[in-house]
C-alpha cells in the first residue's frame, strides 16, 4: 500500500494562494492508497466554506474521515483527515493533552487485503513539554491496538522526542534517510513522519516535490 502524510497548510501555499487544485492533482498523480492530512479545513470562512477533506478525497475517488481540532467561524473547522481507497469501518477523534492550541489525533480502522489495520494521523503542539504528554498519549493509543498500526503526521519535533513510540514502531524516514520536510523555501527540519508496527515491511520512501504548502509530503510503500 502506498501511504502519504501531508500537512497541507489549509491548502494555501507560502504566497497564500489557494492550492487546493494543486494538491488534488498531486494526490491523483501519486496514487496513494492511504493519506493522512494535517491543517485541513472544512466550511471555514477563510477558505470560502469549501469542504477540503471531501474535495481532496474525490481527487482519487477515496473515502475519508475528518477529525476537527479547532472551530473556525459558525460552521467551520480546522484539523486532520484520513483518506482511504480501502473501506473505513470506524473512526474516532481523540483530543490530546495540552493547554495551548487544541491538538487531536484521528483514528480509523480500515479493511485492507490481509485483514484490518488501524491508521492514526495527528498534528502535535509547538511546546516541547506538551509534546512529551501528547507522545505519551499516542504511545498509549498504539499499545491498546490489536491491529497492525500506521501512525503519521506533523509531529513538530525531531527524532529525540520519539523514543517511546520507537519502542513500538519503526520510522520509515529513519530507515531510508528521509530529507527535511519543513519549511519548503529552505527545508532544514524533518518533522513529518510515517511510523508503522512490526507487521509491516517498508520498501521505499520519498519526499514529494510539491509547492502547494509550507511542508513537503512524505510517501512510503508498505506491505502487510
Amino acid at each position: 500500500m502506498r501511504v502519504m502524510t501531508y500537512n497541507v497548510h489549509s491548502c494555501r501555499d507560502v504566497e497564500k494562494r489557494n492550492s487546493l487544485k494543486r494538491i488534488c492533482d498531486f494526490i491523483s498523480t501519486e496514487r496513494p492508497s492511504i493519506v493522512g492530512l494535517n491543517e485541513v479545513e472544512s466550511f471555514s470562512p477563510r477558505v470560502g466554506f469549501v469542504n477540503q477533506p471531501k474535495r481532496l478525497a474525490a481527487s482519487r475517488n477515496m473515502l475519508y474521515r475528518y477529525g476537527p481540532a479547532i472551530r473556525l467561524g459558525p460552521v467551520g473547522f480546522f484539523g486532520n483527515a484520513i483518506l482511504s481507497r480501502y473501506p473505513i469501518y470506524e473512526s474516532t477523534n481523540f483530543r490530546l493533552p495540552g493547554r495551548r492550541e487544541p491538538r487531536c489525533c484521528l483514528r480509523a480502522r480500515l479493511r485492507v487485503p490481509g485483514g484490518y489495520i488501524t491508521v492514526f494521523t495527528t498534528h502535535l503542539g509547538l511546546n516541547r513539554q506538551e509534546r512529551f504528554q501528547q507522545i505519551a498519549e499516542l504511545t498509549r493509543l498504539v499499545e491498546d491496538e490489536k491491529n497492525p498500526v500506521i501512525l503519521m503526521g506533523d509531529f513538530n519535533c525531531g527524532t529525540d522526542q520519539l523514543t517511546p513510540l520507537y519502542r513500538l514502531m519503526s520510522d520509515a524516514g529513519s530507515l531510508f534517510g528521509s530529507p527535511p520536510t519543513f519549511s519548503i523555501a529552505n527545508p532544514v527540519d524533518r518533522i513529518d513522519y510515517i511510523l508503522f508496527s512490526k507487521e509491516f515491511k517498508c520498501t521505499a520512501l520519498s519526499v514529494g516535490q510539491c509547492d502547494a504548502s509550507d511542508h513537503l509530503p512524505v510517501i512510503t510503500e508498505l506491505y502487510l
